[in-house]
């Protein structure tokens, strides 16, 4: 009989994204996916910081798991997300939320199978947050929850240090990820029944900054338009200051 996982999202598409990721590496490992965290064997909470009250949800929600924890012992509790890569979170969740079985961040939620296996084996909390982000990994197996649109990261990070925002702190820096990447990744959708994406990135209006090749958000547009079957293209979110007269044309 199969196990089965449980993932509850907080925050922005970006979020929503990391989460299908998590889905696929789990789904890959061949787990299923649970209707409840109680009947879980996996549970999964991916955190946001940009708000208040999705701070007092996640620990409200967390603390929750307490009682599944103490019904189900093998039952294994991850933390992941923006939170994490908060020092004052990590020390919370270590003193006053022990039955947490892997904390993890934003920069390597491609090392999470690695990180489930290691819990299952040794059964001791495992901390793992990256304080800077590394390169972009790509081809990482990924569920996804629409049939026909899908969310495409086009970059990671921002450069923008504002003095409201969290983000630069919790996702790191900005990074793009190369065009031909992007374009393979929404072809094979397109071949799968896709007909709308939503390109992501903490600033889509700086993509292309951080690559060598010369190519900017308007370029990639340009670009994505030419695959045949797609039908709409959608983005978010983007900071005015870095908005073109190319991209307005």
């Amino acid at each position: 009989m199969s196990k089965k996982y449980h993932i509850t999202t907080f925050g922005c598409q970006m979020n929503e994204h990391d989460s299908e990721k998590l889905a696929g590496m789990l789904e890959n490992m061949g787990y299923i996916e649970g209707l409840t965290p109680e009947d879980s064997d996996v549970i999964i909470l991916n955190t946001c910081s940009v708000r208040e009250n999705a701070d007092m949800r996640f620990f409200g929600n967390l603390g929750h798991l307490k009682h599944i924890k103490k019904a189900k012992p093998d039952v294994t509790i991850s933390v992941c997300g923006c939170m994490m890569q908060q020092e004052h979170i990590v020390e919370t969740i270590q003193k006053k939320y022990p039955f947490v079985d892997i904390v993890f961040g934003t920069h390597n939620i491609h090392e999470f199978p690695e990180l489930l296996i290691d819990s299952l084996s040794n059964r001791n909390i495992c901390i793992n947050v990256w304080n800077e982000e590394g390169e972009i990994v790509e081809n990482l197996p990924v569920k996804r929850k629409f049939e026909t649109k899908a969310f495409i990261n086009i970059m990671y990070g921002c450069n923008n240090f504002c003095t409201y925002c969290i983000v630069p702190y919790t996702r790191g820096r900005e990074r793009s990820r190369k065009a031909e990447d992007i374009l393979c990744e929404i072809k094979e959708l397109v071949k799968m029944g896709t007909k709308e994406v939503m390109l992501l990135g903490q600033n889509v209006n700086s993509y292309g900054k951080t690559l060598d090749e010369k190519i900017d958000f308007a370029d990639l547009l340009y670009q994505i338009n030419e695959v045949e079957g797609l039908e709409r293209i959608r983005f978010m979110t983007s900071h005015p200051k870095d908005l073109s007269d190319k991209l307005v044309q």
